[in-house]
């Protein structure tokens, strides 16, 4: 099986994206990083990873778009992403693998298998609620089925890409990974697992605030506006799940509450908030 791995920068950090490269790169048999950047990072990477500078944020979409035609291309089996600042233990994809290839052995589709993510800032395991469909056991993997998984570090079988299509350069950032895994799950029957028994470290957002007993992953000002857009253009949408729709709408209208007025930056968030709500209503979204 030869699996490639897909990496985008943005800004990266150089002290911790070379050690995540790095760590990847010994796992997979190539790594494909797609550079967001305005600036060349060519220099953080050893020989042997294969480099496309963007110069200029395109957007994660058209970024992993770029990597998964890569990879199409050579005939690979997995692709599997990591993001910049994504920690892995060694041995990681490999048990990813095996949990994919014993999944379907049983007659699975499977869509993607991901590690259990670890907050970075916290340093809980997150838990899933919103996606979470059920747990169960299936050749000693313990899993946690989902509607969808998070982009970092979900092995995905490239035939899925050539079934359901690529990532959606229109979201941009937000809610690309599960627009695709739900688009995947409508067109193939694909099903979408965390394995309880594989971890990562994984940071969401700049930092986490604990507001009513709850851990709250406090967002840049600039995200709110793709958050809000693309909440308003994906809700209509039939493959979309509903209680996906119907806990972030509720999530989102509180988050207007805190950021608005209680959170920093305020003019930022305010500014945001309102032109992603206007663009998400104004500019209709069609299935492609």
């Amino acid at each position: 099986m030869k699996i490639g791995a897909i990496i985008i920068f943005y800004n990266p950090d150089p002290t911790l994206a070379p050690k995540v490269v790095d760590n990847v790169s010994r796992q997979v048999d190539e790594v494909c990083v797609v550079d967001n950047s305005e600036d060349d990072n060519k220099s953080l990477l050893h020989d042997g990873i294969v480099y496309k500078p963007l110069h200029g944020n395109k957007g994660i979409a058209a970024a992993q778009n770029i990597a998964i035609k890569h990879f199409e291309g050579k005939g690979f089996d997995y692709i599997i992403s990591a993001d910049q600042d994504t920690t892995i233990p060694d041995g990681t994809v490999g048990n990813l693998l095996r949990t994919a290839e014993d999944l379907k052995a049983n007659g699975i589709e499977v869509g993607a298998v991901t590690p259990v993510g670890i907050d970075h800032n916290s340093g809980k395991p997150f838990t899933y609620k919103i996606t979470k469909l059920k747990d169960l056991d299936i050749d000693g993997h313990h899993l946690i089925e989902v509607y969808q998984t998070m982009n970092s570090m979900s092995l995905i079988p490239v035939k899925m890409f050539q079934e359901v299509g690529g990532m959606d350069e229109r979201l941009f950032i937000d809610g690309v990974d599960s627009e695709w895994c739900w688009r995947a799950t409508a067109k193939t029957g694909a099903r979408f697992f965390y394995d309880k028994d594989v971890v990562m470290t994984h940071q969401f957002g700049s930092a986490t605030h604990n507001i009513g007993g709850h851990d709250v992953h406090i967002t840049p000002p600039r995200r709110m506006y793709y958050q809000y857009r693309n909440f308003i253009w994906l809700s209509h949408l039939p493959y979309v799940p509903k209680r996906w729709s119907r806990i972030n709408a509720f999530k989102y209208f509180i988050k207007i509450f805190y950021y608005t007025i209680k959170g920093p930056q305020r003019r930022s968030y305010i500014t945001n908030i309102f032109r992603g709500i206007r663009d998400g209503l104004k500019k209709k979204y069609q299935l492609k």
